[in-house]
């Protein structure tokens, strides 16, 4: 099948061949009637006209790429905003360039001046974990989003999730279904993202004056977030409810959980901060998370860049973009048992 060319775009709208050129590359404006502009678009529409990429790279000195640096964390590189930017950038007519920098500086170094002798016109940053990002001075001629990550000394412009605005709502879930004793299984604190989640929880349950408990588990193995799940829910008195900042401690907590022949809500009930790796969603019952919101910040940061690049002028102030991570609300929190009895009528 032929490919349309935008000579049958001019024919479809009934208007010249360089009417059609002004208009798709942006340049309309004073030059082409109002009407025309949208019997063109409409036309470029139905016939899936899409310009020769190649062909206005050529005209216009430019490339169109986009260099993207990232790296993995133990459960593999941030895949979701991976492929929410790649979709964003490819239906702005935009290319990404991926190079893994594996976290490490030097590596990250050859990796930019690569990006750079490919003449990419942007960069975006795509950090698998929230975290404090410091960008090269070579980065910064080029226009430079960050995403997941953010620079502490605010020079360039970042998409980051609200992490601690994240366990402020996965508190007041289980504080709304009626839970005083609220556990939570957290990694590491040296990791930015598990400090501000960790705070936003604490926060939430210490203002409502509850009885708050925590177990830290030094990486993020099922089996260990299992036996500190046990710990916490053989205690005397244990919680109710449990809280975990990542999704594998929320599968070893529901391994506990089912150790200890307690059923999920009736006498657990269960939250996750992440399912990046859609194991909370699959688990029986499917738990309630609290996601981060890969998608909008990947559309967010791409259409600044492409902005940006459209722009008479690519310098543009400095911002830092907060995503509010939004509740997910399955079958894992119910009422604490005590409460479903003492409402039950009596006989």
């Amino acid at each position: 099948m032929r490919r349309p060319t935008a000579q049958d775009v001019a024919d479809l709208a009934g208007v010249s061949r360089s009417a059609v050129s002004l208009v798709l590359n942006g340049r309309a404006e004073g030059n082409i009637a109002p009407d025309k502009q949208k019997a063109i678009v409409q036309a470029a529409q139905r016939l899936s006209y899409r310009p020769n990429a190649v062909a206005l790279s050529l005209r216009s000195q430019r490339t169109r790429t986009i260099g993207v640096l990232t790296w993995p964390n133990v459960a593999g590189p941030p895949a979701l905003i991976l492929r929410a930017a790649l979709q964003a950038a490819t239906e702005a007519g935009y290319v990404l360039i991926l190079m893994d920098t594996n976290g490490d500086q030097e590596v990250e170094s050859h990796a930019v001046a690569t990006l750079r002798d490919r003449q990419v016109e942007a960069l975006l940053v795509i950090a698998p974990d929230l975290t404090n990002y410091r960008p090269t001075e070579a980065m910064l001629s080029l226009p430079t989003i960050l995403v997941n990550c953010a620079d502490p000394q605010a020079s360039v412009t970042s998409v980051v999730p609200d992490e601690a605005g994240a366990g402020s709502a996965a508190a007041r879930i289980l504080i709304d279904a009626g839970h005083s004793r609220i556990g939570l299984l957290a990694g590491p604190m040296d990791a930015v993202q598990t400090r501000l989640r960790v705070a936003g929880c604490h926060q939430v349950v210490a203002a409502a004056d509850l009885d708050g408990r925590a177990q830290f588990i030094g990486s993020r193995s099922i089996a260990s977030a299992a036996a500190a799940a046990h710990a916490l829910l053989e205690q005397t008195e244990p919680p109710t409810a449990l809280i975990c900042t990542h999704e594998r401690f929320a599968v070893g907590a529901a391994l506990a959980a089912a150790d200890l022949q307690l059923r999920i809500p009736d006498q657990l009930s269960l939250v996750s901060l992440e399912d990046g790796e859609q194991l909370a969603c699959q688990l029986a019952p499917p738990l309630t998370t609290v996601e981060r919101p890969d998608r909008p910040m990947a559309d967010q940061a791409v259409s600044m860049l492409v902005e940006r690049l459209a722009s008479e002028s690519r310098e543009e102030p400095v911002k830092q973009l907060l995503y509010i991570c939004p509740p997910v609300h399955r079958d894992s929190v119910a009422a604490p048992s005590s409460l479903r009895q003492s409402a039950s009528p009596s006989r």
